[in-house]
């Protein structure tokens, strides 16, 4: 699969693990799903790193795809913290509502970064990329 179609994979599985919530769909099948596009969307980020950051492509987008792979990290962990918290700890209510918030700002940013790296890579492929134009 080309790289172009990978990054773009990457927003529209970002998009539906955020969307694809145990509470919409049920804990006993969202759950899972959730987690298992969640770690689809951590193997996608990094593998998208490592390819980007072998090419010529813009110092900027591989910067972006770095902090993308750090983020979807973080919001494996916190994942991890979030079930756990729900299965052992239930009655933490004001740790749970913390590590949920930071859950949610880490899949809205993976999401945001995503969308930034596939269409300054398309961009880039396309050659779309020249001089900026002069101000009159």
């Amino acid at each position: 699969m080309p790289l172009w179609k990978k990054l773009y994979n990457t927003i529209w599985l970002a998009f539906f693990s955020c969307v694809l919530i145990p509470h919409l769909i049920g804990r006993k099948i969202g759950a899972p799903l959730h987690v298992f596009l969640g770690l689809a969307l951590l193997l996608l980020t990094q593998h998208t790193m490592r390819q980007l950051a072998a090419l010529t492509v813009p110092d900027r987008l591989k910067r972006i795809s770095k902090v993308t792979a750090g983020i979807a990290v973080f919001q494996a962990v916190s994942g991890l913290a979030l079930g756990a918290l729900m299965h052992f700890a239930p009655n933490l209510f004001t740790v749970f509502s913390v590590v949920r918030v930071i859950h949610v700002v880490c899949a809205l940013a993976i999401l945001a970064q995503a969308s930034s790296v596939a269409t300054g890579y398309d961009m880039w492929e396309e050659k779309e990329f020249g001089p900026a134009p002069e101000n009159k």
